[in-house]
């Protein structure tokens, strides 16, 4: 059975969790997201929002749950949807560019079926956006999977707002300055309120089986004096109607010396996760992405589990030297195939430093 779909109850308790999730691509951003490394993710059949600056890995996160589903949904058996027999992935690159070699990281197959397909499902306004949504949404029957993801929200306009520029260049005259809020009202009074209807069937008391991922940059907030002064646009709707929204910031360039040169070869990711409907909320994970290969899972963990300054490591019984980037130990589990064995030591410490701060031991307020 694929990693998405078990385990179907929490692993730290008996608690029944009726949410299935989409693996991120990363064990640590799993955790973060949903509290669970294995069958962990993001939160399938609801509203996802990762949010980030530039060099933040906003857009390759979104790249990695694409990938993972094209190569490992087919066939899913889940808490909430029917087996899956047919995968829809729509990447809506509005932004227009993709920087990376996509082909080189997940596969031409991926990129021949996604990217080079991303054109036709290009939009540039907010309507465009929610009609294209809708009528995928609308025609998306038992067995089929949708992944739609925007990229970005932020380059969205609304009808009003492009013609309102057009005229600008037309009559050679420069916008006043005011700023039109038909995209924030958009999503507000109609998207997201008409989104919450269409994609729960009431009579058969099941969810259609969509996951709706948009990307938001951050913006810097003009005048702040306190906190780091980002925030993301898009109005109250993307703060109420969003179910996880985990904030992307580079936290290290990781760099290597070749040739007596340092090249820089990768960015660690700090993901702080602002908002979370399905799991608790505000957990943290950090994790590597390698150029030219994507989120460094492996490694990442190692990490997590052993520290950045251990001077050796024990893992599944063979001591090796804490070489820079772990490369003794990673070449041994992905050439073992021990990556299990990773999955549960993250998954361990995280579960005993969740169960040292949780209150679950003291006396029941209510009856079971």
């Amino acid at each position: 059975m694929d990693r998405t779909s078990r385990p179907k109850r929490s692993d730290e308790s008996n608690i029944i969790v009726p949410v299935d999730f989409i693996h991120s691509g990363s064990t640590m951003l799993n955790l973060a997201l949903s509290g669970k490394g294995r069958g962990g993710g993001w939160a399938r059949g609801r509203v996802d929002n990762p949010v980030g600056h530039g060099s933040a890995g906003k857009t390759l996160t979104a790249l990695e749950a694409a990938a993972y589903c094209y190569y490992h949904m087919l066939g899913n058996v889940s808490f909430n949807f029917p087996k899956v027999e047919d995968v829809n992935i729509i990447y809506n690159n509005v932004e227009g560019v993709m920087d990376f070699p996509v082909e080189l990281m997940y596969g031409k197959r991926f990129y021949r079926d996604i990217i080079l397909e991303s054109p036709k499902y290009r939009t540039g306004t907010v309507e465009e956006f929610g009609a294209q949504f809708f009528k995928l949404l609308k025609e998306l029957q038992p067995g089929q999977f949708l992944l739609y993801i925007l990229d970005t929200w932020d380059a969205l306009d609304s009808i009003d707002e492009q013609k309102a520029f057009t005229e600008s260049i037309d009559k050679n005259k420069p916008l006043d300055g005011s700023f039109n809020l038909g995209k924030q009202a958009y999503g507000s009074k109609r998207f997201f309120k008409h989104l919450c209807n269409q994609i729960y069937d009431e009579a058969k008391g099941t969810g259609k089986d969509a996951t709706l991922m948009i990307v938001s940059q951050t913006r810097k907030a003009i005048g702040v004096t306190f906190g780091d002064g980002l925030y993301r646009a898009g109005g109250v709707a993307l703060d109420f109607y969003t179910h996880q929204v985990p904030w992307l910031r580079e936290k290290e360039k990781m760099k290597q010396t070749s040739l007596g040169e340092e090249f820089v070869r990768g960015v660690n990711v700090h993901a702080k996760v602002k908002r979370n409907k399905t799991a608790l909320p505000f957990r943290e994970a950090r994790f590597d992405i390698l150029f030219n290969r994507g989120i460094d899972d492996v490694t990442s963990m190692l990490k997590w589990v052993y520290g950045q300054k251990a001077k050796s490591i024990t893992f599944n019984g063979e001591k090796f030297a804490q070489k820079p980037r772990y490369e003794n130990v990673v070449k041994y589990i992905e050439d073992e195939n021990l990556e299990d064995v990773l999955i549960d030591l993250a998954e361990e410490k995280w579960f005993k430093i969740e169960r040292a701060i949780s209150p679950l031991d003291r006396k029941r307020r209510y009856p079971e």
